[in-house]
């Protein structure tokens, strides 16, 4: 079954369109490593440095954010991760 990844619009461009990707992982951060397997241009668009999200980028486990130590949160089947990014601007 794996964990569904829902990617933000801005990133779509990485993962050839797909607003869900099926990925397998034990935890949030097993499961970005293989979205990035399956789309390595995803790696600049959420990580600064290896291990480190973008300021920007906001994770949440089933529809509640996974801040802080988002990257350890322990995942299972069926479980959904959203990709908020932060925007500003006017």
């Amino acid at each position: 079954m794996g964990v569904k990844v829902h990617i933000h619009t801005t990133h779509r461009q990485f993962t050839n369109g797909a607003e869900v990707v099926e990925v397998e992982g034990q935890t949030v951060g097993e499961c970005l490593e293989h979205l990035i397997h399956q789309y390595p241009a995803m790696e600049k668009a959420l990580f600064a440095k290896k291990g480190k999200l973008l300021n920007h980028v906001e994770v949440y486990l089933n529809h509640a954010s996974a801040y802080p130590d988002e990257l350890l949160k322990p995942v299972k089947d069926g479980d959904e991760i959203h990709l908020v990014l932060m925007l500003a601007g006017g």
